[in-house]
This record gives structure tokens, sequence and C-alpha cells, in this order.
């Protein structure tokens, strides 16, 4: 491996420990590292691919042409979470400009591929009928496994002594945060 494809390796890990902080929500102090991480990881892909072997320049390249389309993909589905009427107030005009950013990310994505021939299209198929039969045995599965569990009843409320741990917990763990009352 020369220097240079460390770089890529050591970018992308960067990147994927970044997106794992980011995961861990608002409850956890390392969370606010996730997005400075990702963005150094991006920077140090993007500016320093200096002496990379082939596979590395090929990873290289790839990766910059995934940024080209996942970006405006990302955008477009921000956009469209942001204006739906499930997450938010719904506003037509958000929704149809996240679907135009979609849009515009396929578009993207079909210009920088090969052009379309019967082979791909054909291989293109059988993977998405591939994608459709794991997710009907996956919606097989949970509703199999939701029946077979049944209603379970009320768990029982907490007695005397343990609504009293679990007080007392909870205001060690405020004050401790100093949050007070």
């Amino acid at each position: 491996m020369v220097a240079g494809d460390g770089i890529i390796w050591a970018s992308l890990m960067i990147m994927a420990v970044g997106h794992s902080f980011h995961r861990m929500g608002p409850s956890f102090e390392r969370s606010r590292f996730g997005y400075p991480l990702v963005l150094l990881g991006l920077t140090c892909l993007i500016l320093f691919p200096d002496d990379l072997t082939l596979r590395g320049s090929d990873l290289h390249t790839a990766i910059l042409r995934a940024v080209w389309w996942t970006g405006p993909f990302a955008i477009g589905s921000l956009l469209i979470l942001r204006f739906a009427p499930t997450y938010g107030r719904g506003r037509p005009l958000g929704l149809a400009a996240g679907w135009l950013v979609i849009g515009l990310s396929w578009a993207i994505l079909y210009s920088l591929g090969n052009p379309i021939s019967l082979s791909g299209t054909i291989e293109g198929l059988l993977v998405l009928m591939g994608v459709l039969v794991s997710l009907l045995a996956v919606i097989i599965g949970v509703t199999l496994s939701a029946r077979s569990s049944g209603l379970r009843n009320e768990s029982e409320p907490l007695s005397n002594e343990e609504e009293g741990l679990v007080r007392t917990i909870l205001e060690r763990r405020l004050e401790r945060e100093g949050h007070g009352n």
C-alpha cells in the first residue's frame, strides 16, 4: 500500500467514526464531534489524493463521482422530510423542490454512468427483483412474528421501592449535569 492509499482509507475511517459519533444522539457528549469528523474525513479525501496506486486512484475517483449525485440526493431527501405533512407542516412547494433535486441527482447519476444497454437494463431489473423479493421476505417475517407474539398484558406498576429508586437515579443524574430540580 502506498502512502496515498493510506490517506484514502484513513479518511474513510474518520468519516465512519464521525458518523458513529453523530448517531449516538444528544444524550452522549461525543455526538457533537460527529459532523466535524465527517467533514474532516471528506476534506482529507478530497485534498490529499497524492501518490495513489491504480486501485487507490480508481477508489478515489469512484468516491468523488458518488459525491456528485449523493449530495443533491441527500439535500432533496432532507427537503422532502422537512416539508412532508408527516414530519412537519406540509408545504407542496417544498416537497416539489425536494423531488426536483432528487430528480437532478438521478440525472447526474445517469450522466456519469455508461450508456443504456439491453444487458445493463436486464441486470438492473434482476437486481431490483432481488431487492423486492428480499423486502417482501422481511415484511412477511415481521408480520408473522408480530402475529405469533400476540398481545401482552400491561406490566405491573412500579412498587414504592422501585419508584423511589428511579427517582433517586434521576435526581442524581440531573444534579450532576447541573440542571438542578
